[in-house]
Protein backbone atom coordinates (compact mmCIF):
# COMPACT_ATOMS: atom_id res chain seq x y z
CA UNK A 1 0.00 0.00 0.00
CA UNK A 2 1.46 3.32 -1.13
CA UNK A 3 0.35 6.83 -0.19
CA UNK A 4 0.53 9.53 -2.85
CA UNK A 5 0.29 13.24 -2.12
CA UNK A 6 1.20 16.20 -4.35
CA UNK A 7 2.05 18.69 -1.61
CA UNK A 8 5.71 18.24 -0.71
CA UNK A 9 5.41 20.31 2.48
CA UNK A 10 2.86 17.83 3.86
CA UNK A 11 5.02 14.79 3.14
CA UNK A 12 7.31 15.81 5.99
CA UNK A 13 4.43 16.72 8.33
CA UNK A 14 2.43 13.51 7.95
CA UNK A 15 5.26 11.24 8.99
CA UNK A 16 3.33 8.06 9.80
CA UNK A 17 3.17 7.10 6.11
CA UNK A 18 5.81 6.63 3.48
CA UNK A 19 4.76 9.27 0.96
CA UNK A 20 5.32 9.34 -2.76
CA UNK A 21 4.94 12.72 -4.37
CA UNK A 22 3.42 13.43 -7.76
CA UNK A 23 2.69 16.32 -10.08
CA UNK A 24 0.32 14.64 -12.51
CA UNK A 25 -1.95 11.76 -11.45
CA UNK A 26 -2.18 10.45 -15.01
CA UNK A 27 1.58 9.77 -15.06
CA UNK A 28 1.56 7.48 -11.99
CA UNK A 29 1.31 3.71 -11.72
CA UNK A 30 -1.02 2.53 -8.96
CA UNK A 31 -2.29 -0.69 -7.45
CA UNK A 32 -5.82 -1.14 -6.10
CA UNK A 33 -4.56 -0.88 -2.51
CA UNK A 34 -2.87 2.50 -2.93
CA UNK A 35 -4.17 5.76 -1.45
CA UNK A 36 -4.25 9.18 -3.06
CA UNK A 37 -4.51 12.16 -0.71
CA UNK A 38 -5.75 15.45 -2.17
CA UNK A 39 -5.69 18.85 -0.47
CA UNK A 40 -8.69 21.19 -0.85
CA UNK A 41 -6.36 24.20 -0.88
CA UNK A 42 -5.78 23.30 -4.54
CA UNK A 43 -8.68 24.95 -6.38
CA UNK A 44 -8.68 22.07 -8.88
CA UNK A 45 -9.27 19.43 -6.19
CA UNK A 46 -12.63 18.25 -7.65
CA UNK A 47 -11.01 17.52 -11.03
CA UNK A 48 -8.07 15.80 -9.33
CA UNK A 49 -10.43 13.72 -7.20
CA UNK A 50 -12.28 12.48 -10.28
CA UNK A 51 -8.94 11.64 -11.95
CA UNK A 52 -7.74 9.85 -8.82
CA UNK A 53 -10.93 7.76 -8.57
CA UNK A 54 -10.16 6.40 -12.03
CA UNK A 55 -6.85 5.09 -10.67
CA UNK A 56 -7.59 3.89 -7.12
CA UNK A 57 -10.56 3.23 -4.85
CA UNK A 58 -9.10 5.01 -1.83
CA UNK A 59 -9.05 8.77 -2.28
CA UNK A 60 -8.87 10.94 0.84
CA UNK A 61 -9.62 14.64 0.79
CA UNK A 62 -7.66 16.79 3.25
CA UNK A 63 -8.89 20.21 4.32
CA UNK A 64 -7.71 23.02 6.56
CA UNK A 65 -11.30 23.95 7.46
CA UNK A 66 -14.33 21.66 7.57
CA UNK A 67 -17.02 22.69 5.13
CA UNK A 68 -20.25 20.74 4.77
CA UNK A 69 -20.80 21.55 1.08
CA UNK A 70 -17.18 20.65 0.32
CA UNK A 71 -17.58 17.33 2.13
CA UNK A 72 -20.80 16.53 0.26
CA UNK A 73 -19.15 17.35 -3.06
CA UNK A 74 -16.19 15.14 -2.17
CA UNK A 75 -18.47 12.22 -1.30
CA UNK A 76 -20.48 12.63 -4.50
CA UNK A 77 -17.24 12.59 -6.49
CA UNK A 78 -16.14 9.39 -4.76
CA UNK A 79 -13.86 10.39 -1.88
CA UNK A 80 -13.66 7.71 0.81
CA UNK A 81 -12.67 10.12 3.57
CA UNK A 82 -12.79 13.81 4.40
CA UNK A 83 -10.51 14.88 7.21
CA UNK A 84 -8.45 17.74 8.59
CA UNK A 85 -4.94 18.02 7.23
CA UNK A 86 -3.66 18.78 10.75
CA UNK A 87 -5.27 15.68 12.26
CA UNK A 88 -3.20 13.67 14.71
CA UNK A 89 -1.17 10.71 13.53
CA UNK A 90 -3.54 8.33 15.31
CA UNK A 91 -6.54 9.98 13.65
CA UNK A 92 -5.05 9.71 10.16
CA UNK A 93 -4.06 6.10 10.86
CA UNK A 94 -7.69 5.43 11.85
CA UNK A 95 -8.85 7.04 8.62
CA UNK A 96 -6.61 4.68 6.64
CA UNK A 97 -7.86 1.63 8.58
CA UNK A 98 -11.51 2.55 7.99
CA UNK A 99 -11.02 3.26 4.29
CA UNK A 100 -8.84 0.17 3.80
CA UNK A 101 -11.63 -1.94 5.33
CA UNK A 102 -14.08 -0.52 2.76
CA UNK A 103 -15.63 2.15 4.98
CA UNK A 104 -16.08 5.88 4.67
CA UNK A 105 -14.55 8.23 7.24
CA UNK A 106 -16.10 11.59 8.08
CA UNK A 107 -15.49 13.95 10.99
CA UNK A 108 -18.05 13.55 13.79
CA UNK A 109 -19.25 17.14 13.67
CA UNK A 110 -20.15 16.81 9.98
CA UNK A 111 -21.44 13.25 10.28
CA UNK A 112 -24.06 14.38 12.80
CA UNK A 113 -25.28 17.10 10.46
CA UNK A 114 -25.36 14.70 7.51
CA UNK A 115 -27.30 12.12 9.51
CA UNK A 116 -29.83 14.76 10.51
CA UNK A 117 -30.24 15.78 6.85
CA UNK A 118 -30.85 12.19 5.80
CA UNK A 119 -33.37 11.71 8.59
CA UNK A 120 -35.31 14.75 7.44
CA UNK A 121 -35.11 13.97 3.76
CA UNK A 122 -38.26 13.93 1.68
CA UNK A 123 -37.81 10.20 1.11
CA UNK A 124 -38.30 9.55 4.82
CA UNK A 125 -41.32 11.85 4.93
CA UNK A 126 -42.94 10.04 2.00
CA UNK A 127 -42.70 6.72 3.83
CA UNK A 128 -44.56 7.88 6.93
CA UNK A 129 -48.07 7.65 5.43
CA UNK A 130 -47.49 3.96 4.75
CA UNK A 131 -47.73 3.37 8.51
CA UNK A 132 -51.50 3.57 7.99
CA UNK A 133 -51.29 0.56 5.68
CA UNK A 134 -49.77 -1.88 8.17
CA UNK A 135 -51.64 -4.23 10.48
CA UNK A 136 -51.59 -4.06 14.27
CA UNK A 137 -49.28 -7.07 14.47
CA UNK A 138 -46.93 -5.54 11.87
CA UNK A 139 -46.88 -2.40 14.01
CA UNK A 140 -45.90 -4.55 17.00
CA UNK A 141 -43.09 -6.18 15.01
CA UNK A 142 -41.96 -2.80 13.66
CA UNK A 143 -41.92 -1.46 17.21
CA UNK A 144 -39.67 -4.37 18.19
CA UNK A 145 -37.36 -3.66 15.24
CA UNK A 146 -37.19 0.01 16.25
CA UNK A 147 -36.23 -1.15 19.77
CA UNK A 148 -33.40 -3.20 18.23
CA UNK A 149 -34.92 -6.57 19.12
CA UNK A 150 -34.20 -9.76 17.19
CA UNK A 151 -36.94 -12.09 15.90
CA UNK A 152 -36.84 -14.34 18.99
CA UNK A 153 -37.10 -11.37 21.33
CA UNK A 154 -40.00 -9.88 19.35
CA UNK A 155 -41.78 -13.26 19.38
CA UNK A 156 -41.38 -13.54 23.15
CA UNK A 157 -42.46 -9.90 23.72
CA UNK A 158 -45.72 -10.32 21.79
CA UNK A 159 -46.46 -14.00 22.48
CA UNK A 160 -46.17 -15.16 18.87
CA UNK A 161 -43.90 -17.65 17.11
CA UNK A 162 -40.59 -16.68 15.59
CA UNK A 163 -41.90 -17.86 12.21
CA UNK A 164 -44.82 -15.42 12.50
CA UNK A 165 -42.38 -12.62 13.29
CA UNK A 166 -40.36 -13.53 10.18
CA UNK A 167 -43.52 -13.38 8.07
CA UNK A 168 -44.39 -9.94 9.44
CA UNK A 169 -40.83 -8.71 8.91
CA UNK A 170 -41.04 -9.92 5.30
CA UNK A 171 -44.35 -8.14 4.87
CA UNK A 172 -42.91 -4.91 6.31
CA UNK A 173 -39.91 -5.14 3.99
CA UNK A 174 -42.26 -5.51 1.01
CA UNK A 175 -44.51 -2.65 2.07
CA UNK A 176 -41.59 -0.28 2.59
CA UNK A 177 -39.64 -1.52 -0.45
CA UNK A 178 -36.66 -2.50 1.71
CA UNK A 179 -34.27 -5.40 1.19
CA UNK A 180 -33.35 -5.93 4.86
CA UNK A 181 -33.90 -4.48 8.36
CA UNK A 182 -31.16 -1.88 8.01
CA UNK A 183 -32.57 -0.70 4.70
CA UNK A 184 -36.01 -0.56 6.34
CA UNK A 185 -34.67 1.70 9.10
CA UNK A 186 -32.92 3.90 6.55
CA UNK A 187 -36.13 4.19 4.53
CA UNK A 188 -37.96 5.29 7.65
CA UNK A 189 -35.32 7.96 8.17
CA UNK A 190 -35.07 9.34 11.70
CA UNK A 191 -37.22 6.66 13.28
CA UNK A 192 -37.22 7.39 16.99
CA UNK A 193 -40.36 9.52 16.64
CA UNK A 194 -42.23 6.59 15.05
CA UNK A 195 -42.60 4.85 18.42
CA UNK A 196 -45.40 7.31 19.21
CA UNK A 197 -47.09 6.69 15.85
CA UNK A 198 -47.27 2.94 16.46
Amino acid sequence: MKHFIAEKHLQGTLTQFSWQGYHDISQLEFTKNDFIWILTADENWPKKLVEAKQKVASVILLTYKYDRAEMQTALMLGARAYCHVLGTQSLLSSVVRVVDAGGIWLPNELLLALTFDIANSTKAKHNLPTLNGITKREKDVLSGILDGLGNKEIAKEYGITERTVKEHVGSLLNKFGAKDRINLLLRLGEFSHLKDAL
